[in-house]
């Protein structure tokens, strides 16, 4: 983990701020990025990484507070990463784990307790008696006693290591998107990603979060263009091997839920799901997730199979063998949504072959289905944005910043009177 996506990282319980606390540092040096670095990289031995001086507020924070490193020189991230360590949130108390340079920000019922203790135990060796205790006596007593309808799903992805009987059903993930054995779906993948990455309206500077990117070559992709991406996945052996694929020289990683997302509000300029959202059980629950982390006039873009993907035999296999949700959806299914979240109205988008002899016919659902030039649904969503929002911009940002979010904002004001 490398340090910056701490800024990016929220506690999933409670949305309480973060603090890096270091077990084992590992030399991973990457070429250098063009972005803006904050001053929370820890020098070299450091127990605690900088923190917010608010982190004190509170009684772990107070002792967070004084094992906390002054910042190192920002590059320094560039030059290494935390492969071992724990988050703590300073607000509630909960501590989370980083192995093998993952961060896993599991909700309390999908976390392993046991395991997580062993964890702990471990770790606490090599930390201060003062910081164990304190992280002891801070923590929950007991875990969330949500109810979660689709944790059951959630499981089945989770643990998907040990339902495999099949040496090779990993290997894809080793050169994703390519796979030789697969060339038709290659070339889907690769045609549907080409189709959706315009839609996201990306610029430099811009933060993207991949949702579900399992063995993360859309986050690759997107981090290798020189967008800050932040790719999330409940299944840590997904991210595991897309890290084997990519080496140091990756994206920012995270095991996690997107119903339940460790991120900061308003943190996103995009979030990309790409063939992930129909795995997710309450979409209603992580619609609110995505509106909630995106900056207004945030974009979202969803590229996802439609509503008869569940009945394909592929889909009936992997349900039945694996447990995992495997349920598309249309335009009607997106619009229930994004109901009573901040996100606006959802936008389905074609891009169909046409002919110099087509031009001038009429566009109409039995045209698309026939010129249709990728496979999959493509939906656009951004998030509302009120006028004072898009006024005040105006004050920090420059015009050609702003132009385009007052566009935005009038077009969906038009759209909601019914005069577009």
């Amino acid at each position: 983990m490398r340090y910056t996506l701490i800024t990016f990282l929220a506690c999933p319980a409670c949305s309480g701020q973060l603090a890096t606390i270091v077990v084992t540092e590992r030399q991973a040096a990457i070429p250098v990025r063009h972005r803006l670095l904050p001053n929370v990289v820890a020098p070299e031995g450091a127990v605690v990484a900088p923190l917010n001086p608010a982190s004190a507020r509170t009684p772990l924070g107070a002792v967070l507070s004084r094992h906390a490193a002054n910042p190192a020189p920002p590059e320094r991230d560039y030059a290494v990463e935390v492969e071992t360590g724990i988050l703590a949130c300073v607000s509630c108390g909960r501590w989370f784990p980083i192995r093998g340079f993952l961060p896993e920000l599991l909700p309390d019922h999908l976390r392993d307790r046991d395991d997580d203790r062993r964890f702990f135990d471990e770790c606490a060796r090599q930390l201060p008696t003062e910081l164990v205790e304190a992280l002891r006596a801070a923590a929950p007593s007991a875990g969330s006693t949500e109810l979660d309808r689709g944790e059951g799903y959630k499981r089945a992805e989770i643990t998907i290591r040990s339902k495999v009987d099949n040496p090779y059903f990993f290997s894809p993930g080793y050169s994703s998107p390519f796979n030789p054995h697969a060339t038709e779906h290659t070339l889907y993948l690769i045609k549907l990603f080409g189709a959706a990455v315009p839609l996201l309206e990306l610029k430099v500077g811009d933060v993207l979060l991949d949702s579900g990117c399992g063995y993360s070559w859309t986050t690759e992709w997107l981090y290798r263009a020189g967008v800050e991406t932040v790719g999330v996945d409940i299944c840590r052996t997904y991210l595991e091997i897309g890290i084997e694929r990519m080496g140091a020289n990756r994206p920012h990683l995270v095991v996690a839920d997107v119903e339940n997302l460790p991120i900061r509000a308003a943190s996103m300029d995009a979030v990309l799901a790409f063939e992930s959202a129909h795995h997710i059980p309450d979409r209603k629950k992580a619609m609110a997730g995505f509106g909630r982390v995106l900056k207004p006039a945030g974009r979202m873009v969803l590229a996802e199979p439609g509503a008869t993907h569940e009945h394909a035999q592929v889909s009936v296999d992997v349900m039945s063998k694996y447990g995992i949700l495997e349920k598309g959806m249309e335009l009607e299914d997106v619009r229930d949504y994004v109901a009573g979240t901040e996100m606006g109205k959802p936008e389905q988008i074609f891009l169909l072959r046409a002919s110099d002899r087509e031009i001038g016919r009429t566009i109409d659902h039995a045209f698309v289905h026939t010129h249709s030039a990728v496979e999959g649904n493509l939906f656009r969503i951004s998030k509302t944005e009120s006028l004072l929002e898009t006024v005040s911009a105006a004050w920090r940002e420059p015009r050609r910043v702003v132009w385009p979010k007052l566009k935005r904002y009038a077009k969906t004001a038009l759209v909601r009177l019914g005069l577009e």
